[in-house]
């Protein structure tokens, strides 16, 4: 019998998109269960069909919601105490916190979880206070934390949200490597390729373009982003900014003059 690992997420997206093809190769030498929210069009039955493996539906916000957090961790508590894993693996802030907490509380003996980023830091005030603490808990009922990259571990250090002998970065840092034949540059090395692609944007086939890809939120700097362009574009005209990625008007939303300058 094959021992369980599971993997948790906030949302489905981030099981089919952080751990894309992990969680089938996991499955050829553990039994693998996929846990998120459902999803607005219940993505997390593609991340079945596309991975191969058992998904668990438990719903999970990432805004700060204390009774459906609470129901997610007894739900979580319950899944881990009937699927007895050996591992549950944990990404993204909000799942981390409550899977760590329910499998802590059920016994689960490795718990791990990986750090992609840390949206606290945008945070202030009462807000901040409380999302450290939030952060200790997470890294206090964890076994081992991954942060996907040097940086956060000198971050999560400065801070004291754990020790440094719980903490690992894994090679380089990343969450899941670099697929190297889906980001292969030599299929579009033909010029009149790039000048079509360019043409179907409709940037001019002479700019160099930046690329942004990720969300469009105020964390990850699209205000900074955005103004530094405008700087740049007064004294070079041949450039075009391309923002490839999701607004999230209710979690991150960006301010008018931003949006404004964008569109």
């Amino acid at each position: 019998m094959k021992k369980k690992i599971i993997r948790v997420t906030t949302v489905p997206l981030s099981l089919s998109g952080l751990l894309s093809g992990q969680l089938r190769f996991m499955s050829h030498h553990y039994e693998v269960i996929g846990v998120a929210s459902k999803g607005n069009n219940n993505e997390l039955a593609l991340v079945n069909e596309r991975e191969g493996i058992r998904t668990v539906a438990i719903e999970m916000s990432r805004k700060i919601t204390p009774w459906k957090d609470l129901k997610a961790v007894w739900q979580l508590y319950k899944l881990f105490k009937k699927e007895k894993p050996f591992i549950v693996h944990s990404h993204t802030p909000k799942a981390g916190t409550l899977s760590m907490i329910a499998a802590k509380l059920a016994g689960v003996p490795h718990r791990l979880h990986t750090i992609a980023g840390l949206p606290l830091m945008e945070a202030t005030g009462l807000k901040r206070t409380l999302l450290n603490t939030v952060e200790k808990i997470t890294y206090a009922c964890a076994t081992k934390i991954y942060p996907n990259a040097f940086g956060l571990v000198d971050i999560i250090l400065e801070h004291n949200f754990t020790n440094k002998a719980k903490l690992k970065v894994i090679a380089n840092g990343s969450s899941n490597g670099i697929d190297t034949k889906f980001f292969n540059p030599i299929p579009y090395d033909n010029l009149q390729d790039r000048k079509e692609f360019k043409a179907e944007l409709k940037i001019d086939a002479d700019d160099f373009v930046f690329v942004f890809v990720g969300r469009l939120v105020a964390d990850k700097g699209i205000h900074e982003l955005i103004a530094a362009f405008t700087k740049l574009k007064e004294t070079h005209n041949h450039i075009t900014l391309l923002l490839v990625g999701t607004y999230e008007p209710e979690l991150d939303p960006l301010n008018e003059e931003t949006l404004k300058i964008i569109k």
